[in-house]
């Protein structure tokens, strides 16, 4: 029996989902007998079915099966990714929903640099608070003389730059006549890619000095900047802006496929006399590519060059300044109007905003509610994750959100790390989100990434396994399958094959819905190039899985439903007791009380009793034929009395 009283929690911001009377096991097991039958094929992608067909994947209750884009990123974050790619990826994988998560800080511009002054290559910093120096990398390109190459010199320097002593020289000399170039790229990843973000409202200026007696070629400021996907008859691929100081003619601006050319006359007469330009790539962008959104397109790379088509080419650049006009609450509200206008270019895919709070780790997703990037005030670093426990998840969840606990190892990629060490990795993580005094545990975060494949050196075994330990402590965390991909090229490779995503049992794609559905722990999660089925649980008739239920029983029947389970796949059930071990037990305990071939899903569902004589979770993970798990349900908890913190209520039963 399940019992449904003393119940704490709530979903804030929302009213608690009309759950309805309890599910028969008959009922359920004819649901999923019907999900067996509407699968495709493995290893192909299902064919998208409208958002309210009747043979889309349903369960028991009236809730469909909706697939669902959770830590994606575009052009308001640091890298080349778009809207507009990501879109036409969600579209070409046949996932439902993309909930949009770009960093707060990078929308902030937090700490992001204003001004260089190009008194060095690799030491240079911005003003207070604009992180480290960069780093110019030297690039060359083309048939280029042993005669070109360049630096930083004391002198000549642009009088307009407060910080005297220093200027870029730039010279080039093409061999042949073919455009051979010399310059540095600006590396500001030490710094935390402090120039990366979204051109929308944003110019440039930088000081131009040419030195005298050349013409066939040109100093430029080149900008690489988002990745699109075809359109009007140009190739999909990264679209660049060559801004082009010559020194003389008149200005221009035209296209050439992908590359955007805008060529500016530095009008000199004399020898030493410096010219200011103005440039405001947005502007250039939209009279350029007319059919693209102006606004989805980020700074992602800067050059600085001297290239020459003949003639030796030389010149200086000093004082370059970052004027940005919109942050913030702006580029949300921007963001959210961008994602109405491109409904029309792929309506098959519902958006929805989210939002990443990562100005240091560890970084949070924030879903539903009303979105706003937080106001951290004078937090000092050293307090971010006080200020995440006592301020920021609470404001989120006041404002009817739920947030996600993101790549809990860390962000980097890499290979793998020995095991010891993902071991230890484990342990230390683990402790940390377990709660200790005045800090919740995982910061009172909802739910929390679990299906990578491979995050900061650590495996997708170590991630689940941190998951389990919460589970054995009764922290209740909705498991999700994420890619964090920042590019918007190839979903199903992802980096590192991180591509999973998740899916849910939800009344519709509507935002509370689909909030309900994560709140209560009505979600699964799988790899989109391994496993594209539908899973769930079902105890004692009435407690689904992410449920939490209380029962004096020593034995409780168990009914888990999969499809499209892989050729010779396989599904395990597995049971870890709940015994509120905190930092005694830093592994997971969860043993595996049965595996199942996938024959055995041909009526979508097989039924075990497990033993419930002590406290425990129960949950399932599909294997392709390589004994790789592909997809995980979320936990269904069965305990013999009220947790501590009590059941929150989307997960009472």
């Amino acid at each position: 029996m399940c019992d449904d009283h003393a119940a704490t929690g709530h979903l804030a911001g929302d009213q608690e989902a009309d759950r309805g009377p309890g599910v028969s096991r008959r009922n359920f097991i004819h649901g999923t007998a019907a999900l067996a039958a509407a699968g495709a094929l493995v290893g192909e992608i299902p064919r998208r079915l409208p958002l309210r067909s009747a043979a889309r994947p349903a369960a028991s209750d009236g809730t469909s099966a909706y697939s669902m884009a959770m830590h994606i990123h575009s052009s308001f974050s640091e890298q080349d990714g778009s809207m507009d790619a990501q879109l036409f990826q969600a579209t070409a994988n046949s996932v439902d929903v993309l909930w949009w998560t770009d960093h707060d800080q990078r929308m902030d511009g937090r700490n992001y640099r204003d001004t260089v002054h190009f008194t060095s290559l690799t030491k240079e910093k911005g003003a207070p608070g604009e992180g480290g120096a960069w780093i110019w990398h030297e690039v060359e390109s083309g048939p280029l003389s042993s005669q070109s190459g360049g630096g930083i010199v004391s002198s000549p320097a642009s009088p307009n730059d407060p910080v005297s002593g220093g200027s870029m020289y730039l010279n080039a000399r093409s061999t042949s006549g073919g455009t051979a170039k010399f310059g540095y790229y600006a590396n500001s990843k030490p710094a935390g890619w402090n120039y990366r973000d979204n051109l929308t409202g944003q110019s440039l200026n930088i000081d131009v000095l040419l030195t005298q007696g050349w013409h066939n070629g040109y100093l430029e400021l080149l900008i690489t900047t988002s990745y699109h996907e075809a359109s009007a008859g140009r190739p999909a691929g990264n679209y660049s802006l060559s801004y082009r100081f010559v020194p003389d003619g008149s200005s221009s601006r035209q296209s050439d496929g992908l590359l955007g050319v805008i060529t500016i006359p530095v009008q000199s007469h004399s020898s030493n006399q410096w010219f200011t330009a103005t440039i405001t790539p947005s502007e250039d962008i939209a009279a350029l590519w007319p059919d693209l959104d102006y606004r989805d397109f980020a700074l992602w790379e800067l050059n600085l060059s001297a290239a020459s088509t003949g003639d030796h080419v030389a010149g200086y650049f000093d004082y370059l300044r970052f004027n940005r006009s919109i942050s913030g609450e702006g580029f949300v509200k921007q963001q959210a109007e961008m994602m109405t206008e491109l409904m029309t270019r792929y309506p098959r895919v519902v958006q929805q905003q989210g939002l990443e709070i990562s100005w240091l780790l560890p970084h949070l997703s924030w879903f539903g509610g009303s979105v706003v990037p937080p106001d951290y005030g004078s937090t000092a670093p050293r307090d971010y994750t006080k200020f995440l426990a006592q301020t920021g998840v609470p404001d989120i969840h006041q404002a009817g959100g739920l947030v996600s606990y993101n790549h809990p190892f860390g962000y980097s990629s890499g290979p793998a790390m020995p095991p010891n060490s993902q071991n230890q990795m484990l342990a230390q993580v683990a402790t940390a989100l377990l709660p200790s005094g005045s800090t919740p545990a995982v910061l009172g975060c909802d739910l929390l990434e679990v299906g990578y494949n491979l995050r900061q050196g650590v495996n997708l075994a170590h991630h689940v396994a941190l998951w389990d330990i919460m589970s054995r402590n009764a922290i209740f965390l909705t498991g999700n399958g994420t890619s964090d991909d920042h590019f918007g090229q190839n979903w199903i490779v992802g980096q590192e094959g991180n591509n999973w995503i998740t899916s849910a049992w939800a009344a519709s794609t509507g935002q509370s819905d689909l909030v309900a559905a994560l709140a209560a722990g009505r979600a699964w999660c799988g790899s989109l190039s391994g496993y594209r089925g539908s899973m769930d649980l079902m105890v004692d008739n009435s407690c689904p899985m992410g449920s939490v239920s209380v029962s004096s029983a020593s034995s409780r029947q168990l009914v888990a439903s999969a499809t499209n389970i892989p050729n010779n796949g396989s599904v395990q059930v597995l049971q870890g007791e709940v015994d509120f071990a905190g930092t005694s037990g830093l592994t997971s305990n969860a043993q595996v009380i049965g595996t199942f071939h996938a024959s055995s899903f041909s009526g979508g569902s097989v039924s075990l009793p497990v033993n419930t004589s002590r406290a425990s979770f129960v949950r399932t993970q599909v294997l392709d034929s390589s004994g790789n798990v592909v997809g995980l349900s979320n936990p269904v908890w069965l305990l013999r009395s009220q947790p501590p913190g009590g059941i929150p209520g989307p997960r009472s039963v």
